[in-house]
């Protein structure tokens, strides 16, 4: 992130365009020096990702057995500058600093996107040495996540061209992901293929479904031995059904099941705890009773701890 370009999602003015940071840095990764001067830079980013246990402490002294691991949260931290090229742009730096705090103002956030609770894709690029699924050594990466609080800002005399700041982030899902959806597309002719997941932690999975017709009372999508299971009777040409399978920084908050723009969890018949995701690596995927399915498409990103 420190050698990067990065924006926020959220801007000060339209709020929907993004905010730039460590904006001196080309996209490629290379120096454009015309703007060494005249950025707001990151110089330190600290990260404390979190996943709790359902069973306190307490139960496992009186013997009890360790519980599920559940995604917790990640706290955030940024640090940086905001540089002018000279001390007698205090106009632009004052600009500046209001910008950084309307686009990273916690309220403004959430009242611009009240669906995600405020939270916004941080976008930057990573150096890798994976260049077999990133040929140029770079990967593209994103975490969702909103401001705590308004950006602090420290102005001294002595540096009258450049302003500190300092901000801290939280992410309701700690993990990283790729920046490119990845899709697959499953049909009653070709119902079983493979999804990729080139990250390192198993990926949220959004299914959508597209029905011709009325469907089965045990549409089936199975991975690895696990079957998710819905009963599609009663559809009609074009009824959609929508299905993210966990809470997620991509897809929201789930677990979610809508027919047309509309909840109806119902749907489902699988066991209460029966979801899918995609696994690391490839993954065989395919779905089974399929009267009345148009299409199937699975949608997720590549994700990283």
């Amino acid at each position: 992130m420190l050698y990067s370009r990065v924006t926020f999602a959220h801007g000060p003015t339209p709020a929907a365009s993004p905010i730039i940071l460590n904006e001196h840095f080309n996209t490629d990764g290379t120096t454009d020096t015309q703007k060494v001067d005249d950025t707001i830079v990151i110089d330190r980013r600290q990260s404390d990702p979190m996943f709790r246990d359902s069973r306190d402490p307490y139960h496992l002294t009186q013997g009890g057995a360790l519980g599920r691991v559940h995604k917790g949260m990640a706290s955030w931290r940024l640090d940086g500058r905001i540089l002018v090229p000279d001390a007698t742009q205090q106009k632009r730096l004052a600009d500046r600093e209001r910008d950084l705090r309307a686009a990273f103002d916690p309220f403004i956030c959430t009242n611009d996107s009240p669906t995600t609770e405020g939270a916004f894709a941080l976008k930057w690029d990573e150096l890798t040495s994976d260049t077999t699924n990133f040929a140029t050594g770079r990967r593209p990466v994103q975490l969702f996540c909103r401001p705590t609080l308004q950006p602090q800002v420290d102005a001294l005399a002595s540096e009258s061209a450049m302003r500190r700041w300092a901000l801290g982030l939280v992410a309701g899902d700690p993990r990283i992901y790729g920046q490119t959806e990845q899709t697959l597309v499953l049909t009653a002719g070709s119902p079983t293929n493979s999804a990729s997941n080139v990250g390192l932690t198993p990926a949220p999975l959004k299914v959508t479904i597209v029905m011709s017709g009325n469907g089965n009372s045990a549409f089936r999508i199975a991975r690895g031995g696990v079957t998710f299971e819905m009963n599609l009777t009663g559809m009609v040409n074009n009824d959609t059904i929508v299905v993210i399978m966990e809470t997620s920084g991509p897809y929201g908050r789930g677990k979610l099941i809508t027919k047309n723009g509309v909840e109806n969890f119902a749907l489902k018949t699988s066991a209460p705890n029966t979801w899918l995701n995609v696994p690391v690596g490839s993954t065989s995927f395919t779905i089974t009773n399929t009267t009345g399915i148009s299409t199937v498409t699975l949608a997720w990103y590549h994700a990283w701890a």
